[in-house]
């Protein structure tokens, strides 16, 4: 039995697409300390600089390599994937 085309790049897009779109990553609202625990120490961190106000949080951002975690005060803004 011979497949359609489209079935075969059906099958061999698969892959890429669970490893990139359902990948496990750090979610929104998730604390400092649940990302450490789940992910292990940070390869750098990187602090914004200037004065801190209740308008103008600290954001801070770990850098694991494949993909960065921006915090805004100990609370997961959004995670950015390389």
């Amino acid at each position: 039995m011979r497949l359609p085309k489209w079935f075969s790049i059906l099958l061999l897009s698969v892959p890429f697409l669970a490893t990139s779109a359902f990948a496990d990553y750090p979610t929104r609202g998730m604390s400092m300390k649940a990302v450490k625990a789940q992910y292990g120490a940070p390869y750098s961190v990187r602090k914004s600089a200037g004065p801190v106000k209740r308008q103008w949080p600290r954001i801070t951002v770990w850098n694991y390599g494949g993909f960065s975690v921006y915090f805004e005060r100990k609370t997961v803004l959004h995670t950015v994937v390389h």
